[in-house]
């Protein structure tokens, strides 16, 4: 009777331990439900300032098709951008997926991102409020070393929002900015010192932020 106990026992501690790792565990798959392949999807803690690296790398995700994005234990609660072939993108904040197995794109999740325009920079600025994040696109032949966005009725340049990474030509780093305020003055600093600035950018109305 008493070993009868002890095996049921530890079968409970198992399955108690099994449900923790798995509430712990923030991964999930990607359920492209568009009719829009997916270039880039960002997942980053939404404690962090930047959205890290594209968790595709050379993949992509075909309508139909789905992906499994590999998270660290621990941390639940995390931002989510995903980039649409040309440019399009759309984002979720603060998501608990711990809480999730599937993160659906299209008719029966997310609604599918609407076009929205991609000038280029210089073109009249409206801000407003919306969500400001945008790609960095590098098509100057130098390497981006520092890049800098804050809001225009702010008096200092903040962050470096490339942190201890670099825009090598010809590539795109994905610059993640706070809902809320559109008109951001942006500051670009190349390997060698060379800086150029431009005011009142509306991030909220460009895709792309394109440096030639």
């Amino acid at each position: 009777m008493f070993r009868r106990l002890l095996v049921a026992t530890l079968f409970g501690l198992l399955a108690v331990t099994a449900a923790q790792a798995q509430s712990n565990d923030p991964s999930f798959r990607i359920v492209n439900n568009t009719q829009m392949t997916v270039n880039e999807v960002y997942a980053s803690p939404s404690t962090d300032r930047s959205w890290g690296h594209d968790r595709l790398g050379t993949e992509v995700i075909r309508p139909g098709a789905t992906h499994i994005v590999r998270l660290p234990p621990g941390d639940c609660t995390y931002d989510i951008r995903v980039v649409y072939q040309g440019g399009r993108s759309e984002e979720r904040r603060g998501v608990n997926t711990c809480a999730i197995t599937d993160f659906v794109l299209g008719a029966t999740g997310n609604a599918a991102p609407t076009p929205t325009p991609s000038p280029t920079p210089g073109r009249p600025q409206t801000g407003g409020q919306g969500n400001p994040s945008f790609n960095l696109v590098n098509n100057s032949g130098r390497v981006i070393e520092e890049f800098y966005a804050s809001p225009a009725s702010q008096q200092n340049w903040g962050p470096d929002r490339l942190g201890n990474d670099t825009v090598s030509p010809n590539s795109r780093f994905a610059i993640r900015l706070p809902q809320g305020e559109c008109l951001y003055d942006l500051r670009i600093v190349f390997q060698g010192g060379e800086a150029r600035e431009q005011r009142r950018v509306d991030a909220c109305n460009i895709v792309d932020y394109v440096v030639r």
